[in-house]
């Protein structure tokens, strides 16, 4: 005889052919060698193995909770509040007594259930790839879609999904103003004037499902849209025009696509002329042109300076020969620029010489 323990917690089954034979609960049992006893752990889950058996018997039976994990399913469980172990596609027996198992069984189908889930659930069903989640950045939109068809528009923030069958995808966009660029535009003006322009537009997406429905790359939409806008617009101005009134082009830009852009969501703030680019003849004889206008007004300036001059000396000299004073006072401003000039005077001739100084500067 050999001695058998059954303690708290645990169930001892002699099994004989397959089949349960009998059941021992707690307590002390004394049987033969050739016998044995499997004990099994209340708190600890059943063994495939040992399923079929359990079910059979009817007392054994009544003992356990027989859980069936179906396809997009997934049961968790729980020991001691602690995830324990997770199960796919997998039946999983329990004890119905147990004091430290817990299990719980999360339909994949049903995804709006996580709004349900409790934080620690959440981070516990990422860890066993159970959930995925799609982030949408601060000033941002997506559009979702299921298994390749639209479900609806994301503002920004996480979303969490089951990872089921389900194909999940999402495309995202910026809300915020965007500046798009159009350069090196080739434009034949009205009188065949080659030139390049580099244009900018600032737009902003008002109706993130509207503009995507419209076109799903927009931004190629809206290059391409001012593209033939300043196609069509410098085409029919002359180079003169078009150098004289470069607003006109931003202005027949906003007026011809804002109410267009409007209709797909999308809302056209501002535009402008960065550069015109000219080839290198056209470049040459604007510089010639240039030179030429500002040498003709110099020469302008010049005559009408010389004019005025000449017109002032006509002057004095009117006011000098009707004023003798005035005659001897400019003589004696001249001897005195001649004087400073002398650094050193010889006398020769006597008190004549005096006498003629004097003579210049007498009536």
């Amino acid at each position: 005889m050999k001695k058998v323990v059954i303690n708290n917690q645990e169930i001892g089954l002699q099994i004989k052919n397959n089949e349960v034979a009998k059941i021992y609960s707690k307590g002390n049992y004394w049987i033969f060698f050739n016998k044995n006893i499997t004990k099994l752990n209340f708190n600890e889950i059943i063994e495939e193995k040992h399923h079929a058996l359990i079910l059979e018997n009817e007392t054994l039976k009544s003992m356990v909770d027989f859980i069936e994990v179906v396809h997009n399913e997934v049961l968790i469980v729980y020991k001691n509040n602690q995830f324990y172990q997770s199960f796919y596609n997998e039946n999983v027996m329990i004890w119905k007594n147990t004091s430290q198992l817990k299990a719980v069984k999360y339909d994949l189908n049903d995804s709006n259930s996580i709004q349900n889930l409790t934080k620690r659930e959440i981070e516990i069903l990422k860890k066993v790839s159970i959930i995925k989640t799609i982030s949408v950045q601060p000033y941002f939109e997506g559009i979702l879609f299921k298994d390749n068809q639209f479900d609806s528009v994301l503002k920004a923030g996480e979303y969490k999904f089951y990872n089921n069958e389900t194909k999940i995808s999402m495309v995202s966009f910026d809300m915020r103003p965007q500046t798009l660029e159009i350069l090196g535009q080739e434009i034949l003006t009205k009188d065949k004037a080659q030139l390049r322009i580099n244009f900018m537009v600032q737009y902003q997406i008002t109706d993130l499902l509207n503009a995507y429905q419209s076109n799903k790359d927009f931004e190629k939409m809206i290059y391409q849209a001012i593209q033939l806008g300043l196609r069509e617009f410098i085409g029919n101005m002359n180079f003169d025009e078009l150098m004289s009134d470069k607003n006109s082009v931003t202005n027949y830009i906003l007026q011809k696509y804002k109410i267009q852009f409007e209709e797909l969501g999308i809302k056209l703030i501002d535009a402008g002329m960065k550069d015109i680019i000219l080839p290198g003849e056209i470049r040459e004889i604007m510089n010639r042109v240039l030179i030429a206008e500002k040498t003709a007004q110099a020469n302008s300036i010049t005559r009408r300076e010389e004019t005025a001059a000449t017109r002032n000396l006509l002057n004095t000299a009117k006011l000098m020969e009707e004023n003798e004073t005035l005659w001897k006072l400019k003589e004696m401003e001249y001897i005195e620029k001649i004087a400073d000039k002398v650094g050193e005077i010889s006398i020769s001739g006597g008190s004549n010489v005096l006498n003629e100084l004097k003579t210049m500067f007498s009536k």
